[in-house]
């Protein structure tokens, strides 16, 4: 399904960065979410994420590693939580598959 264009000026709203994650756990009570600290650089520090993956993923599986965020959304009340942020992933056949950010590029770059 194409989706609506998008003006390049609210393209521009969306501030894309490599995040590392620093702790991730299954949000208790929930059979879809994982709750993340990531590290978003010095420009928005740790904040807290959650991303609908649970059954596809394990927290050590993300444990330690850089994915890519969109680190200025909205934030949201997710089951009495705040995110503040959402991880990016390729859809292919209503699966999620997030893709990696090699280790040497650093929280908090931009991507563009």
């Amino acid at each position: 399904m194409i989706k609506d264009p998008v003006t390049f000026p609210n393209f521009q709203k969306l501030d894309f960065r490599v995040g590392k994650v620093v702790e991730a756990e299954f949000k208790e009570g929930s059979t879809n979410l994982i709750r993340m600290k990531v590290d978003l650089g010095s420009d928005y520090g740790i904040r807290t994420i959650f991303a609908g993956i649970k059954k596809w993923y394990k927290p050590g599986q993300l444990k330690g590693k850089k994915f890519i965020f969109v680190a200025n959304l909205e934030p949201k009340k997710i089951m009495g939580s705040e995110s503040c942020g959402m991880m990016l992933a390729a859809d292919m056949d209503n699966r999620p598959f997030i893709i990696p950010v090699a280790k040497k590029i650093l929280e908090g770059v931009t991507v563009r």
